[in-house]
């Protein structure tokens, strides 16, 4: 391939990797505040109202979608074609999530997630976030389960999660 044709694709990859001059670093990034009106897009419920368990993606045109648990969100992750019409997984700046112990954001994909505890969220079973695995382990002490990294919650897990639940 010539140069001329790869200058187009030069370009654009110069133009991405430098970013407009305003543009935030990804550590940068903060949580935005949940408003009460603000639906998950997943259930329908109100994620304002479950501040222990609430989660929330960012996209690169500073929008977000907030989720009233951690499950919701990791099933609007697995299927966002499905939820969200407007925005692509490559939109996405950071994803957040609560920790359970001191209702912090973290970083999701950072975070330390117990599966299968006795501690019930929003929609039945959840994943309690924790920002140190020895806060998690703890935490498993008490209401059992197990430790899980963000790349180990997969769909197989998710639909083992979705129990009946009440609004």
């Amino acid at each position: 391939m010539s140069v001329r044709k790869l200058m187009p694709i030069i370009l654009t990859i110069a133009a991405l990797a430098a970013g407009p001059a305003s543009a935030q670093t990804v550590e940068n990034i903060a949580a935005k505040p949940i408003a009460e009106a603000e639906r998950c897009p997943v259930c329908g419920m109100y994620p304002a109202k479950y501040p222990k368990w609430h989660a929330q993606i960012v996209f690169n045109n500073s929008e977000h979608t907030s989720f009233d648990s951690a499950a919701e969100m990791f099933r609007f992750l697995n299927n966002m074609k499905k939820y969200d019409k407007k925005h692509a997984a490559a939109d996405i700046v950071k994803i957040f999530v609560p920790a359970y112990n001191t209702g912090d954001w973290l970083d999701a994909k950072q975070a330390f997630y117990v599966a299968g505890s006795k501690a019930k969220g929003p929609m039945g079973n959840d994943f309690p976030a924790f920002a140190k695995q020895e806060d998690a382990n703890l935490f498993i002490q008490k209401f059992g389960g197990n430790l899980l990294g963000f790349e180990q919650i997969t769909p197989a897990l998710l639909n083992g999660s979705h129990h009946m639940h009440s609004h």
